[in-house]
């Protein structure tokens, strides 16, 4: 059957049509590949010498792709052949967050050594290339570095951060010790009325945070003067004793601010005179001791503040 197939494709020259159809195509492809074309080829970038403890995402290996323009021949074995290798080291990258970056003109050089000398280069598909650190991902709160004061006779109620989580993203080891992120440092000195302010969280190397700026809202009080009269302890007082020279009750004045003005009162307060002060300043004066005050008080004045040493029995 086989020999019959080949001696009736003979009889009826399908052969010589079939040599030369053949033929045919071999001499246009030459003459198609001989032309110029342009193309894009990929190259597989190698990133040496990452540091230890530092993991990429796609390993250490990154791909570029590059438009060339060559004869046909050429470009088919471009894409045909081995892929073009290139290498860059970790030193040249620069990282924000967990995005390393290096522009890809960088890599010139490179590629026209690995090509063919007829190769142009026309364009790169990307300007730069990036890669990125592997990271975990972990809500902390936001604590505020810096110094925040009020101007004289005026008192900081509170200070507020929103949002008070951010979601922060940092290579696994270093976010498994994170407890909180800090502020950048920022100063506000001397305010005399509530402020609200933008301050950027502090991130570390290969960290990103969501988002990267809070607010930061300060409420400020101004001072009122209180006065209260607390009684005057005595200690180490021989008994009995009594001196008409030495005062009952001390006048206390203090500021304070409105939102606790009715919160303090004389029992906030403690005054002491010690007997051995009395005994060391014969002929001169002993000083009232404030042992105990309010948390919510500023610029305390005593009256009086010390005694006369007029007579001791």
């Amino acid at each position: 059957m086989i020999k019959d197939f080949f001696k009736k494709l003979k009889e009826n020259n399908i052969l010589h049509f079939l040599f030369f159809l053949l033929v045919s195509c071999c001499l246009w492809l030459l003459q198609v590949l001989n032309e110029d074309y342009e193309t894009d080829i990929p190259f597989s970038v190698s990133i040496l010498n990452v540091p230890e403890g530092l993991e990429l995402v796609d390993g250490n290996e990154a791909e570029i792709i590059v438009r060339l323009a060559d004869r046909g021949t050429v470009l088919t074995k471009y894409k045909l052949g081995r892929s073009r290798s290139l290498t860059v080291d970790f030193s040249e990258f620069k990282h924000r967050g967990g995005t390393l970056s290096i522009p890809v003109s960088l890599l010139k050089k490179q590629i026209a050594d690995v090509v063919e000398a007829t190769t142009t280069i026309v364009q790169y598909h990307d300007d730069t290339l990036n890669v990125n650190v592997i990271q975990n991902r972990k809500l902390l709160p936001v604590k505020l570095n810096g110094k925040i004061d009020a101007a004289e006779h005026y008192e900081i109620t509170s200070i507020t951060i929103e949002p008070v989580d951010v979601m922060v993203s940092a290579m696994p080891d270093i976010l498994e010790n994170m407890e909180a992120v800090e502020t950048e440092y920022v100063a506000k000195r001397y305010l005399k009325g509530n402020k609200t302010f933008k301050v950027n969280i502090a991130s570390g190397d290969y960290m990103t945070t969501e988002p990267s700026v809070v607010d930061v809202n300060v409420s400020v009080s101004p001072l009122k003067t209180k006065k209260v009269l607390v009684p005057l302890s005595r200690v180490n007082f021989p008994k009995p004793f009594f001196a008409m020279w030495i005062p009952n009750e001390v006048e206390i004045s203090f500021e304070i601010s409105e939102a606790n003005y009715e919160l303090v009162g004389p029992g906030d307060f403690t005054v002491m005179l010690d007997y051995n002060d009395l005994v060391s300043n014969v002929g001169g004066k002993a000083p009232l001791k404030l042992f105990k005050k309010s948390p919510f008080v500023k610029n305390v004045v005593l009256s009086p503040s010390v005694v006369s040493v007029a007579y001791l029995p």
